[in-house]
């Protein structure tokens, strides 16, 4: 009797000590999973499945098909896809057709408050009894497709919150199950901690720095080595090429550096990337550029300019030829006096200067400059004359055919965008 009780009072002790330690962690998706609300959500790009694979695929994760259950939800799972899938592919959703223009989800919920959502149907005649997010290009949007739920296309999982907290304490990293005492020494493959980057030789300073170093950095243990290739079309056929230095004194390899001393422009520029490998295999770095920077010289003279007083003036650089790129400086009078932007004054990205409305005081000599983006080398154009004439009236306020600008032109995700505008 005494054993009982003591029993008893033990299974009492573990169910009172157990939901307070997993109300006292911290709730939270496991790794791969994307948060909303109160459930997980993940999306699986591969392998592709059939709408029932699919359906068991989330199954074996402990989780269904997600259920779309509300405008705000659907929004998530947008926003999602506009960053997780820049190709716009089609995702299998849990709503399948219950009765004729009766939509659910998996769960059984109702899909009618989300009629907005639906894509045309093909007037095809053929059955489709299920859903996938799907981006229409004539709509410019995601949204529900009909689907016949036989094609292989990629799907998301929706799982409730502490439906998975388990799995949090399921994530083994490589060190699990190693008793060393060392962490840098847990046998494992290599992985980069440094990627290569794309680097420019500044031709002008080849007399004071005559070599170029591209650099990638692995761990691993063992110690990874180093090998570098050049890429290079062969009958339109990427080939890496493998940089012996032993076979050419230009190069050096010192761990993962590679050191090129009198870089030459038609023979080094193109694509390199760095393969580290241990025993436990390779890997193989982003391809970065190597190129060569140069600046020409400005022309010797230049034509006056002339403006009316209160009226817009663009003066434009004319800049030599260059590259990556310059950055661009206007004198006035002498160098380095520069001009300051303010509200009526300001120079454009691509090197033109700006009055909105020219005044007596801009009366001047004015010069270009500029400067290489990738180092300190520089050029001075020639000063010119800016003459102001009197003029009583006030030109229109009208935007010049060329605004507003956008730089880059052609922006890809993630760049940094300027925007100009002027009047």
């Amino acid at each position: 009797m005494y054993v009982l009780s003591n029993l008893v009072f033990l299974v009492l002790s573990v169910h009172s000590v157990f939901p307070q330690t997993i109300d006292e962690l911290d709730l939270r998706c496991p790794q791969h999973w994307v948060q909303y609300r109160d459930s997980c959500y993940r999306f699986v790009k591969s392998p592709l499945k059939s709408r029932n694979d699919a359906l068991l695929a989330c199954k074996s994760l402990d989780s269904e098909l997600i259920n779309v259950n509300d405008a705000d939800e659907h929004g998530f799972i947008m926003y999602q896809l506009l960053w997780q899938d820049p190709q716009r592919r089609r995702w299998y959703l849990g709503g399948k057709q219950q009765t004729p223009n009766l939509w659910v989800n998996e769960d059984g919920t109702n899909l009618n408050e989300l009629d907005a959502a639906f894509l045309p149907e093909p007037a095809d005649n053929v059955p489709r009894d299920f859903l996938a997010y799907s981006f229409s290009n004539s709509l410019r949007r995601w949204g529900f497709e009909r689907v016949t739920g036989a094609e292989p296309l990629l799907y998301i999982c929706e799982a409730n919150i502490q439906k998975l907290h388990y799995l949090l304490f399921d994530d083994r990293t490589y060190q699990y199950g190693m008793d060393i005492e060392n962490p840098d020494k847990i046998p494992r493959g290599p992985y980069f901690i440094t990627q290569p980057i794309n680097v420019v030789f500044d031709l002008s300073k080849r007399s004071t720095l005559n070599d170029i170093t591209l650099s990638c950095y692995a761990g691993g243990y063992p110690n990874p080595t180093y090998e570098w290739y050049k890429e290079e079309y062969v009958n339109d056929r990427l080939v890496a090429n493998l940089i012996e230095p032993l076979s050419d004194k230009r190069f050096t390899l010192s761990g993962g550096n590679l050191i090129i001393n009198d870089p030459k422009q038609i023979e080094d520029r193109g694509s390199y990337h760095c393969k580290a490998t241990n025993k436990f295999g390779s890997i193989i770095s982003e391809s970065v550029q190597l190129s060569f920077g140069f600046i020409g010289e400005f022309n010797l003279k230049r034509a006056p300019e002339s403006g009316n007083q209160n009226w817009g003036k663009a003066i434009f650089c004319d800049p030599p030829t260059n590259y990556p790129g310059v950055n661009y400086y206007w004198a006035r009078d002498y160098f380095p006096n520069f001009v300051e932007e303010d509200k009526r004054v300001f120079v454009s990205f691509d090197g033109a200067l700006y009055f909105s409305a020219l005044e007596q005081i801009d009366s001047g000599n004015y010069s270009c400059n500029v400067q290489s983006k990738v180092s300190d080398t520089g050029r001075n154009g020639p000063f010119f004359p800016l003459k102001i004439s009197p003029h009583s009236n006030f030109q229109q306020l009208k935007f010049p055919n060329n605004f507003p600008k956008t730089f880059p032109e052609a922006p890809k995700a993630g760049d940094e965008v300027r925007l100009e505008c002027v009047a």
